[in-house]
């Protein structure tokens, strides 16, 4: 009896183990697929990207206007506002216990050209929430992002 008390309390403690580096290596995969959504943005320019990895039932939360529901209401919305380059740092995800939801959170750059073809920079912070798709991919289900100041090493 005490052998199998034994044998039951190792495979728990394995079990547990396992599920630990799965959880990890999801939120490395969830932190990872951020940055391709970064860098997809750089090479192929916001819309394109944001189209590329929402969820088809994706909302979007844009600073100071009201929330965009859907991935191709999404796509319209951006593909109306003036062109320019979007840019974002992932700096830190997490993954829920059943690994199929997770957030990001980083800092976004913005530039714009003014209607006086002037650049105009800015900057924010952002969080989006993760779905794990049937097919394995992570997809955003929620984009949030809000203004801040400068970074303190930006003149």
């Amino acid at each position: 009896m005490r052998t199998r008390y034994l044998c039951y309390l190792v495979i728990l403690s394995l079990a547990a183990c396992a599920q630990q580096q799965d959880l990890e290596q999801e939120r490395k995969s969830l932190l990872e697929t951020d940055r391709k959504f970064a860098q997809a943005s750089i090479d192929s320019g916001a819309t394109a990207a944001f189209h590329a990895f929402l969820a088809d039932s994706a909302i979007m939360f844009p600073a100071g206007a009201n929330p965009i529901a859907g991935r191709e209401s999404i796509r319209e919305a951006m593909a109306a506002s003036p062109g320019g380059l979007l840019t974002w740092e992932p700096q830190h995800a997490e993954v829920a216990a059943a690994a199929d939801l997770g957030w990001t959170w980083g800092t976004y750059k913005s530039q714009l050209a003014d209607k006086n073809d002037q650049k105009q920079i800015r900057y924010g912070k952002y969080v989006n929430i993760w779905q794990k798709q049937p097919d394995g991919t992570w997809r955003v289900r929620v984009d949030i992002g809000n203004a801040s100041p400068p970074p303190h090493n930006v003149q």
